[in-house]
């Protein structure tokens, strides 16, 4: 019970803080990171609680958020090197 209030305050701070700072220095940041494709009109209001969700879970489980993190790059390392592997055996002729 305890972990889950400190999450839900986590998270409600987070969002406040997104949502109030969105101009200064959020989207900004958000627009050198994000492709076209990603950004839409109500970015403030996607982005804030996805932001605010990570950031709250980070707080209450970080070694959970550590090792998710470190399987999503080995997969995308993995990944990356068979895609370059599978190209080179390609014959565009």
């Amino acid at each position: 019970m305890i972990v889950t209030l400190i999450w839900v305050i986590a998270f409600a701070v987070i969002l406040w803080l997104c949502l109030n700072r969105w101009e200064a220095s959020v989207s900004g940041a958000l627009d050198k990171l994000l492709p076209d494709a990603l950004r839409s009109e109500d970015d403030r209001w996607v982005w804030s609680p996805a932001i605010a969700v990570l950031g709250a879970t980070t707080i209450v489980r970080p070694v959970d958020m550590l090792m998710t993190l470190l399987i999503i790059a080995l997969l995308a390392l993995v990944g990356g090197k068979l895609v370059c592997w599978a190209m080179k055996r390609i014959d565009f002729h």
